[in-house]
């Protein structure tokens, strides 16, 4: 029976709670071990790359998460580098904290850049806060252009990445008509006819849940701010691209990486079994609306940002141990 289902687990808020494990999440996945169930961990937070996630969810699990079964908030975006790998590539704007442009190399952008990088080459960008220092030697160019602005993490500073990404849309992501005084004079001719820089952006989370009582903001926050923001600016509306739960390209990637975990568990043959798939979540706006939206039967825990109220779950339950012992005794099947 274990091979017949395929489970994508959220993170914050089901197994974890700020940097604590959760006893029932430890429980429910050494169970979901035990019987030999395909899974992945699948969740709209990142920052850091899939081999590190997995080791410091399998040291707070006290079990073992492999890099395969890690789907993160831009995992499903790493195909976006085919067009930005190569010497002649345009640079791309990464946000995130500074681990996010070790992820995009490992991913193939060929010349990731961080909002940090443009505010230590150009202080004056942003002059309400001291400038950062890089973990990194920067490889900032002025006369490359950027190609595209990719939210890979929530932003650690609102102010300067809202200043930055403004600026780049209004250059058309040329760097010197941001820092060089001759452009000065030519302000005017930074607000284009059209938007030409693609954004996108990793989740539309508005808020999470961490050990404190109150939700706080999220990605979906600060893309919600951006767009008010850059409307006034520019009289336009901010156009993106979205990832994540609960959008379909995500939770298509995660049936890839499910029955990627299906095979090797049960090789070759596992390609022949039906599968019924669940996706377990605390947050009816994500994890729950992913989860139907892609056909998947979904179940919603209470233990983190869900706590009563209507909900279009298929199952409620109090938490994550529920869900698998529900699941694994076929109940649910």
């Amino acid at each position: 029976m274990p091979a017949r289902v395929g489970l994508a687990f959220d993170i914050d808020g089901v197994l974890i709670k700020g940097k604590r494990a959760l006893e029932q999440g430890k429980r429910a996945i050494r169970a979901v071990h035990a019987a030999r169930a395909p899974f992945i961990l699948l969740t709209n937070g990142g920052g850091v790359p899939e081999a590190v996630k997995a080791r410091e969810l399998s040291s707070l699990l006290e079990t073992q998460i492999k890099p395969s079964q890690m789907v993160l908030a831009h995992t499903p975006m790493a195909p976006l580098s085919a067009k930005f790998c190569h010497e002649n590539a345009d640079q791309v704007l990464i946000l995130g904290k500074q681990s996010c442009r070790e992820v995009a190399l490992s991913y193939g952008f060929k010349y990731p850049i961080l909002s940090d990088e443009i505010h230590k080459a150009c202080p004056d960008v942003w002059p309400f806060r001291t400038v950062k220092e890089l973990s990194f030697d920067s490889q900032l160019q002025l006369d490359r252009k950027v190609g595209a602005i990719l939210s890979f993490h929530d932003s650690p500073d609102w102010g300067l990445d809202i200043q930055i990404i403004c600026d780049l849309l209004r250059a058309n992501g040329d760097l010197r008509r941001i820092f060089e005084h001759e452009h000065r004079n030519h302000r005017k001719h930074h607000f284009v006819g059209q938007q030409q820089l693609p954004v996108y952006f990793s989740n539309g989370d508005f808020v999470w849940s961490n050990n404190l009582p109150l939700t706080r903001f999220a990605q979906g926050s600060f893309r919600h701010a951006l767009e008010g923001v850059y409307s006034r600016l520019s009289g336009k509306r901010l156009e993106y691209i979205m990832y994540g739960k609960p959008h379909k390209s995500t939770y298509d990637f995660a049936k890839k990486a499910i029955d990627k975990h299906a095979a090797e568990l049960y090789g070759p043959e596992a390609a022949n079994i039906q599968r019924k798939y669940f996706g377990i979540g605390d947050n009816p706006e994500s994890d729950i609306a992913g989860a139907n939206g892609a056909g998947w039967t979904s179940v919603l825990v209470k233990t983190g940002v869900y706590d009563e109220g209507p909900h279009e779950a298929n199952v409620l339950v109090e938490d994550v141990e529920q869900a698998v012992e529900a699941i694994l005794s076929e109940r649910l099947i």
